[in-house]
């Protein structure tokens, strides 16, 4: 190639990645997170043998809908910052909701009982692993989810890695309702979220040395 050839290419200006692209790439990193935290959970922790018994009831649901609603809002924000020049404050304003929907179900079920009861909506028995649990069933949406931004363009390394501990947090802790038996508000409300903001913290750290351009 010829220096005059060479110059005018790289003047051309760059194509932009479609935005179906971008998507495919987000969906494809988080469904191979996704097989492996499943993968991961029969390997290890295991589903809980009355899962389908708590499935007919209406607070495994609960916690199994508020998990996923913070999920698809991590979608919606990794799509978003992943893309220089796009704004995330909707949907990261949107996080709120189901925030403020789990806490008013806590509260709820908490003046509903005494002292010693609401220890027990608060602690269950599983208090003390279930954010490490998430965390740790994180790993593979960590992956999976790092893989699709490092092929996007995010700006903002921290925050995009934010957004990825939070998808892969929120994905997690929807696969281990699967295992967990805690199923009250204020438990889920705690740890639960405990264990999202746990991930969101990993993935800001990780963001800002894997996600620099």
């Amino acid at each position: 190639m010829q220096t005059d050839e060479l110059i005018a290419a790289l003047s051309e200006a760059p194509q932009p990645v479609s935005r179906l692209t971008m998507a495919g790439w987000i969906a494809l990193g988080l469904a191979g997170g996704i097989l492996g935290s499943i993968v991961l959970l029969a390997a290890t922790i295991g589903v809980r043998p009355d899962l389908a018994a708590a499935m007919a009831g209406g607070p495994f649901w609960m916690k199994f809908f508020y998990t996923l609603a913070l999920a698809a809002l991590g979608v919606w924000i990794v799509d978003r910052i992943g893309r220089p020049g796009v704004n995330a404050t909707r949907p990261m304003l949107l996080l709120m909701l189901p925030v403020i929907v789990i806490l008013a179900l806590a509260a709820a079920e908490l003046g509903a009982v005494g002292a010693a009861e609401k220890r027990l909506l608060l602690l269950g028995r599983s208090s003390n692993v279930c954010a490490l649990l998430i965390g740790f069933l994180a790993i593979p949406q960590f992956l999976g989810v790092f893989w699709a931004m490092k092929k996007m363009a995010p700006t903002h390394p921290r925050l995009a890695g934010a957004a990825a501990g939070l998808l892969a947090g929120s994905m997690a802790a929807t696969i281990y309702a699967f295992h967990c038996r805690e199923s009250a508000a204020p438990f889920v409300a705690v740890w639960y979220t405990s264990g999202i903001l746990l991930t969101t913290a990993v993935g800001a750290l990780l963001g800002g040395r894997i996600l620099r351009w």
